[in-house]
């Protein structure tokens, strides 16, 4: 599935169903005098070549499928699948593994999964294209990229080496579409689909959360320039800033221009000159130079004794409740676009789609260390509610 059409249809013949062919319409001819009954065709040269060649055909297409007994077909090798991912996605590829089980992809058997490990910070970028170029050169099939990130690598690498493999990606942070990953919801126009998190939806979500709390919140604290890593949290810090006004919101930003290696130290430097009444609330946004930044802000939540909000795949080290897509179910979904893939559609004809579960999860126990009482509302709107540590999932 790589580099040119006749490529392209070599691989995808592994695996594609073949679609039923609709019925020939009736020759306009059938009393051709000069066309000679079957029975008196003469055997030449070209027609035994011509079976021949049929005949290899059926071989080869024997060889490649195998018939269950659910009239499925499978391949004689397993489909191979490069991941390329951040370990905090790594609910969402094992919530797409255990949907492409349920779809009769056997890992081992039916599919192998290569996955590549980037750590987010100032080598990201270059560590994902070389992921991705090896997974190219091995010939993967697909490629399932964990962010939004990855992708707009992926796609990238791929049109640079006129590589039709497909993409399924994940976009957590940022708009597809703005992000330049598609030229529309409804056709890509590349190699790629995926499934998408409502930025808009979310961030508005979050505010009104912070309102049903306590209606008297002025000032929101984030930790931005220096803290967080760019390419990951700029799209999310704007869409804060743009709603803020809304809901007569002040974003208070805290930066640093002390070089990532002393990240950890210089967050608790500037922690420590925070004091009760300069911020009501504090909004945690992903991606950090500090790994474990959010336990930091946690901390500082408590001793301010104000309601701290986090992204989903941070809160088991950190924060009082998150809203936002549940990323094992949106790996699930994007297992479907794979399947459709691997049968034969082109991502351009998928569309993207927004993850289809959002849910709101509670701390309960860090809330209280904080004085923050969950209103009833959001109580029985939440998905989950932690009442220990212990009872969080660990999502990585």
């Amino acid at each position: 599935m790589h580099t040119s059409d006749t490529q392209v249809a070599a691989r995808q013949v592994q695996y594609v169903h073949m679609p039923p062919q609709e019925p020939q319409e009736p020759s306009q001819n059938v009393s051709n005098p000069h066309i000679i009954p079957p029975a008196q065709s003469p055997l030449s040269p070209l027609l035994l070549a011509a079976g021949l060649v049929a005949v290899l055909a059926v071989g080869a297409l024997a060889y490649w499928f195998v018939l269950d007994g659910n009239g499925f077909t499978a391949r004689a090798e397993p489909v191979r699948i490069g991941i390329v991912e951040f370990e905090q996605q790594t609910d969402a590829f094992i919530g797409f593994k255990e949907q492409m089980t349920k779809l009769g992809y056997t890992e081992g058997k039916d599919v192998v999964y290569e996955r590549s490990r980037v750590v987010p910070g100032p080598t990201m970028f270059d560590d994902m294209k070389v992921a991705i170029h090896r997974m190219l050169d091995e010939k993967v099939d697909l490629l399932w990229l964990s962010l939004e990130l990855q992708a707009k690598v992926g796609v990238a690498v791929t049109k640079e080496r006129n590589d039709t493999t497909p993409i399924v990606f994940s976009s957590r942070f940022h708009d597809p579409i703005e992000y330049g990953l598609a030229a529309s919801y409804r056709s890509s126009g590349n190699n790629a689909t995926g499934v998408t998190s409502d930025l808009f939806e979310i961030i508005q979500k979050y505010f009104e959360f912070f309102k049903e709390i306590d209606p008297n919140i002025k000032k929101i604290g984030v930790f931005t320039d220096g803290f967080m890593v760019p390419p990951i949290g700029d799209r999310y810090l704007q869409e804060l800033k743009t709603q803020a006004p809304r809901f007569g919101y002040e974003i208070v930003e805290y930066t640093t221009a002390v070089p990532p290696p002393e990240a950890e130290a210089e967050f608790n430097r500037v922690a420590q000159t925070i004091k009760k009444g300069d911020i009501d609330a504090l909004f945690h946004i992903a991606g950090h130079h500090y790994e474990r930044q959010e336990r930091g802000e946690s901390e500082l939540a408590i001793k301010l004794g104000i309601p701290f909000a986090v992204p989903y795949e941070d809160i088991p080290h950190g924060g009082q409740f998150s809203y936002s897509d549940n990323f094992t179910a949106s790996g699930a979904q994007s297992a479907f676009m794979v399947d459709k893939i691997l049968k034969g559609t082109n991502p351009s004809d998928i569309p993207i789609e927004y993850g289809a579960k959002t849910e709101l999860w509670l701390v309960m126990h860090r809330a209280r260390a904080a004085g923050i009482t969950f209103p009833e509302s959001m109580r029985f709107k939440a998905a989950r509610i932690f009442e220990s540590d212990a009872e969080i999932p660990p999502l990585y």
